[in-house]
């Protein structure tokens, strides 16, 4: 679905984290660090990016990001990280529903397939956005100056066009560089709050 020559400003939203449950990696792929330790090691990793960038198959992929994550147990790791599962939490479907009144409504998510194809398994809320620009497909990952653009040009609008809501704080200091309206978000929560903020 498409609606680019609308009037109505973009809303644009990341995945985990602000509409998604992210879980407990730690605990789901039985790694011996911390939680603060995982999410740092995965969002410096070049393996990581170059799956979530589609510049390196799955399969690669999960015989390379082991060492890296000193996995040291006994079952396959493709087992564990299925294990690791991102939820959509409660409230999503209504809030998308209701926001889509008055914007058009976007994804624009860092991710990968196995966990895109995980948040779209019991529901079809997603199916309701104007437009996702998911990562792994695009091969643009934030916070890029391309990611943005990309939105942008799809539907066609300025910089002061679009509200970019996510809970990583690179990415919404790199769209504010852009003159993109951008709010730090974590979960549905503060998400509602900050739509009523602006009126939704």
């Amino acid at each position: 679905m498409t609606n680019v020559s609308s009037d109505k400003p973009v809303l644009l939203l990341d995945l985990g984290g602000v509409l998604a449950d992210l879980g407990d990696p730690v605990s789901a792929m039985r790694l011996d660090m911390s939680l603060a330790e995982f999410w740092k090691t995965w969002t410096s990793s070049e393996f990581v990016r170059a799956l979530e960038t589609g510049r390196m198959d799955l399969a690669d992929f999960l015989a390379t990001i082991p060492t890296e994550l000193g996995y040291a147990g006994d079952a396959p790791f493709s087992q564990r990280f299925s294990e690791w599962r991102l939820r959509l939490f409660p409230g999503v479907d209504d809030l998308i529903r209701n926001a889509a009144h008055d914007y058009r409504v976007a994804l624009l998510s860092n991710t990968n397939e196995i966990h895109w194809r995980q948040v779209n398994e019991l529901t079809d809320t997603l199916a309701m956005f104007d437009r996702v620009f998911l990562s792994y497909e695009t091969g643009h990952f934030k916070p890029s100056p391309a990611a943005f653009h990309q939105v942008l040009e799809f539907f066609a609008c300025s910089p002061g066009d679009v509200i970019f809501l996510d809970d990583s704080e690179p990415n919404i200091s790199a769209a504010r560089e852009l003159g993109i309206d951008a709010r730090k978000v974590v979960g549905v929560t503060e998400l509602e709050q900050v739509l009523a903020n602006y009126g939704a």
